[in-house]
């Protein structure tokens, strides 16, 4: 296995432990400083992610709504249901997020916005604090999807990795701007309809979608950042690697 192999497989799985992955591993050098970076980022990452959840959480939340007072005659059945629903619904975000459209049904930005951004959003965007990602993770995650940056724009990148999107892999990042840190979705193979778009999403958080030459860019950041102005700053920041398959 070459150092190149090596680097996308860290990336793709970098929890892989087969004979293959630990004989490049053993190899020292650079595969041992890619192994290291690797296992640094993705620990920082899982500790952002490990968020308790207190036991009986859900239950507690639909007994209290069950015994909430009526603002009217009507019994609490409704707004037991809204509370299974949300729930149910919180779910199916994730899972959307994770498993991909795989082709069916017509494409709704705002919930895959919102299922993405809930699903790791904030962790990201905390743990780019902690390890950011370093230029080589950055330029080989978007060549991989055959996307340049300029040099401007690599600077202000503090965490880049692949992700899901609603056809096919892209990128999600975290940017360091004169508004503040937000993120960026990457999606090379989406198109959007009647972009520019926006979106408000929960936590005080909005959405602006454009698309781009080569499939289509999204913003999240909190209320107040010009978003659509941002988005449009940063795809002219973007240039796209002729003759790329993805």
């Amino acid at each position: 296995m070459n150092l190149l192999e090596f680097k996308r497989q860290l990336m793709t799985a970098p929890r892989e432990r087969t004979g293959e992955m630990r004989q490049a591993r053993a190899q020292g050098g650079e595969f041992a400083l890619a192994a290291a970076e690797s296992d640094r980022f993705e620990s920082a990452l899982e500790r952002a992610l490990r968020v308790p959840v207190p036991n009986g959480l859900a239950d507690s939340i639909i007994l209290a709504q069950s015994f909430r007072e009526p603002e009217s005659s009507n019994w609490h059945w409704p707004q037991f249901s809204a509370i299974a629903a949300s729930l149910a619904l919180a779910v199916a975000l994730v899972t959307f997020v994770v498993v991909g459209r795989q082709g069916e049904g017509p494409l709704d930005m705002q919930t895959y916005l919102a299922g993405h951004w809930a699903h790791d959003g904030p962790q990201v965007m905390a743990a780019a604090t902690t390890q950011p990602s370093s230029l080589d993770r950055i330029e080989y995650v978007f060549s991989e999807l055959g996307v340049q940056l300029s040099p401007e724009l690599m600077q202000r990148v503090r965490v880049s990795k692949f992700c899901p999107t609603p056809d096919g892999a892209g990128a999600h990042v975290v940017l360091a701007t004169d508004q503040g840190p937000v993120t960026m979705y990457y999606m090379p193979r989406t198109r959007v309809p009647q972009a520019p778009t926006s979106f408000t999403l929960n936590g005080g958080m909005e959405s602006t979608v454009i698309n781009l030459e080569r499939g289509s860019l999204a913003l999240v950041a909190e209320a107040g950042v010009k978003t659509l102005e941002l988005v449009r700053e940063i795809s002219r920041q973007l240039s796209f690697v002729p003759q790329t398959t993805i």
